[in-house]
């Protein structure tokens, strides 16, 4: 929404707005004109919550939000219904017991309720000294209790009135609290500032001594309880022996690794022994072989050196049988003899020596001293492995023992500790209720105020003023916002996008007439505003080159007859003739305004020459120069539903050369197809829209359908805009 339209909006509600103003300020002068005198009082204390000028028995580190608590904490105790309860009757008791100084005198009114007539002076104070000495609050359920509760209220010393007025803060970034009181007797404020600081002490000092109390009788239990379970901690430990078992484990540890070792040296010796006892047995086997093999190889070769000489002897035979001169058999005896040496020469290498015997019994010597020695050497492995099992075993146990001494120390050291924790607490129990942590003191005592507050009148009044002028503003910008008629041309064309033929301001018909509008001497601003806006249109008509007109609208009460009269006047006076036909059957205001003849629907002829000869009887004058009207009976039908062949509208071009222009107003699209069927008659189509009405979806099918005519459709007029809005 614009915001030149907000602002004439708010423009034009100007005096709604001021007499808004002014009758909220009447209404604030009225309320405070009888407004008490006010007499303020104030009282601080210190906390000790940031100083640090108090002995503290630990360091505190310093966070702000526990700070922020405790403060919170402080404030809600001086709220607190205890504490303002003590003040309260403190104050009753001071009215009572001091006749001629009280605080609050009542009136004669307050004097003739039956609170105060049935009143038992001497009973009421007898119940609030008990009540005041004891710290215990008055109960509504108690008869005597809930009179004395009446009392208080009369008086306005009863827990809401003193709640409603109390004001406790912290000042900022300080360790201090204010307690500030206003009443209409300055010695009153005073003295119930200072009467709070001192319940609140009271009420302090009460609750932390009941609670070291309890404190203290809680930490001596436990402290008894954490010191019986420590003593029985260290017997069980005293039990169980004091003995070093590290040092026992040490040293049969170091037999272990020398048994071990030992070990680990006869186990060499025992694998030498076995491997050289292993070799001996290998020589001794292939000697034995070797022995058995050269005794079969000496017998082959005796038996083949056998062979070889009775072959040599028989060759030398046949050699020297043969005469001795045969060579082949010389060679073959060659060859024979030849290798006899060689069998005999085989022979003789192949004998045993006499040193083989010896080195055999050698061998079986040292295999003998061999197997003594494994044997040794297996029963010394074996008692070096049972004494490492014993030792092992001893030490086991050692580790076991000194585990189970190791958890009862353990066990001793945590109980020492839950012990002085909780010995420590309550040392600080005890101490606290002799030297308190908390500082609380008093550094500022109320004092009755000389002069009286000030009213804040003209404060109250500009606040009133101001919030009744915003308030009306943004009351008449939210009407303005949920209003969603068209009110301006900017909007009409956001809105529909259609072609704006021209715009009409607002006028009220019910006073004044077009003729007198078109009077000259009519110099009203409205008046003249429409006179000159429907010149604008007229001229747009003129030269539009079109005669026949039909005003629509998509909704009805658009403002289409009061539009076709108010052009009908301007044209007159421009010397235009006009005839204006009410085709709007459904409605036929212009019939009933003009007083029109009925003849639209029931005449119909198709001889031209008959039109023109009954034309003048058929027409209505209107009463405005050159302006005519054919009027209609009107009814729940359509025109293509009446209207018979050769009708007049039929006849439109004989019309035509009479009249400059004709005007014919059909009925709303929204609801009824007249507009449409009257389409083939006219030339162009002007649509009249509200700028009071709102676009809806049955008014963008409208819309959407004057859009399509191709040419057809001349524009729209925005009728009833208000005279501020026509340039926005």
């Amino acid at each position: 929404m614009d915001l030149i339209y907000l602002f004439k909006a708010l423009m034009k509600r100007k005096w709604l707005i001021i007499i808004s103003t002014l009758i909220a300020v009447a209404v604030a002068f009225l309320l405070t004109m009888k407004q008490e005198l006010l007499y303020k009082s104030t009282a601080q204390i210190a906390t000790g919550f940031t100083s640090t000028e108090q002995v503290k028995l630990k360091d505190e580190s310093f966070n702000i939000y526990e700070i922020d608590s405790k403060f919170s904490n402080v404030i809600e105790s001086l709220k607190s219904p205890r504490v303002l309860s003590m003040t309260s009757y403190n104050l009753l008791l001071h009215d009572l017991q001091n006749p001629g100084k009280e605080f609050r005198e009542l009136t004669a009114e307050n004097k003739k309720s039956d609170v105060y007539r049935t009143m038992n002076k001497a009973k009421v104070i007898e119940v609030l000294t008990k009540k005041y000495n004891e710290e215990k609050l008055l109960s509504s359920y108690d008869p005597e209790d809930r009179k004395v509760l009446e009392l208080l209220k009369l008086y306005k010393y009863d827990l809401e009135t003193l709640r409603y007025v109390l004001y406790a803060a912290r000042v900022q970034r300080t360790d201090f609290i204010d307690i500030t009181y206003r009443s209409t007797n300055p010695e009153l404020s005073a003295y119930i500032v200072n009467q709070i600081v001192t319940e609140f002490f009271r009420n302090h000092e009460s609750s932390r001594s009941q609670q070291n109390v309890q404190n203290i009788e809680t930490l001596k239990k436990l402290v008894d309880q954490k010191r019986e379970e420590l003593d029985l901690k260290i017997g069980n430990i005293k039990t169980m022996g004091t003995m070093d078992v590290s040092v026992e484990s040490s040293s049969k540890l170091e037999q272990v690794s020398n048994f071990e070792n030992r070990l680990a040296d006869e186990k060499s010796i025992y694998n030498s022994a076995i491997l050289a006892l292993q070799q001996l047995n290998g020589k001794l086997t292939e000697m034995e072989k070797t022995t058995t093999q050269n005794a079969s190889a000496a017998k082959a070769l005796s038996n083949d050196l056998a062979i070889a000489k009775a072959q040599m002897n028989d060759a030398y035979n046949d050699y020297t049988s043969k005469g001795s001169n045969n060579q082949e058999l010389y060679n073959k005896y060659q060859q024979k003899k030849t290798e006899y040496k060689n069998k005999l020469l085989s022979l003789a290498s192949a004998a045993p020596t006499s040193s083989g015997v010896v080195s055999q019994a050698d061998l079986n010597q040292k295999k003998s001293e061999l197997e003594l020695q494994i044997k040794s050497s297996e029963r010394n492995i074996s008692d070096y492995e049972q004494k490492i099992r014993q030792l092992n075993s001893s030490i086991g146990a050692a580790a076991s023992r000194n585990a189970n001494n190791l958890a009862l120390q353990k066990e001793v050291e945590l109980a020492q500790q839950e012990y002085e924790g909780v010995k420590t607490r309550y040392d600080a129990a005890l101490n606290n209720r002799i030297a308190p942590m908390d500082s609380f003191r008093q550094l500022l005592y109320g004092q009755p105020a000389v002069e009286p507050e000030p009213s804040k009148r003209l404060i109250i009044l500009a606040l009133s003023a101001m919030s009744m002028f915003v308030f009306c503003c943004i009351v008449i910008i939210f009407m303005e916002y949920i209003d969603l008629s068209i009110k301006t041309p900017s909007q009409f064309q956001k809105l529909t996008d259609l072609r704006l033929l021209g715009v009409v301001n607002s006028i009220n018909l019910k006073k004044i007439t077009f003729e007198n509008i078109f009077q000259e001497e009519n110099e009203k601003e409205g008046n003249v505003v429409f006179r000159e806006l429907l010149r604008k249109l007229r001229y747009e008509i003129d030269h539009s080159g079109k005669q026949v007109f039909l005003f629509t609208s998509a909704r009805p009460g658009e403002g289409k007859s009061s539009i076709i009269t108010a052009l009908a006047h301007s044209l007159s006076l421009s010397h235009k003739k006009v005839l204006i036909i009410d085709t709007h059957f459904s409605h036929n205001t212009l019939t009933a305004q003009f007083e029109a003849q009925p003849n639209l629907e029931t005449f119909h002829s198709t001889n031209s020459a008959s039109v023109e000869q009954q034309l003048q009887s058929l027409i209505s004058a209107t009463g405005i120069p050159n302006v005519d009207i054919i009027g209609c009976q009107g009814g729940e039908y359509t025109p293509d539903e009446i209207l018979k062949p050769g009708n007049l509208l039929d006849h439109m071009d004989l019309l035509k050369t009479r009249y400059d222009f004709i005007f014919l107003e059909g009925a709303p699209l929204n609801k009824r197809s007249d507009s449409k069927e009257l389409m083939e008659y006219v030339e162009t189509i002007i649509a009249v829209v509200s700028a009071k009405s709102s676009v809806k979806q049955t008014d963008k099918e409208s819309i959407g359908f004057l859009t399509s005519l191709n040419g057809k459709f001349s524009g729209a007029v925005l009728n009833m805009v208000e005279h501020e809005n026509i340039d926005i």
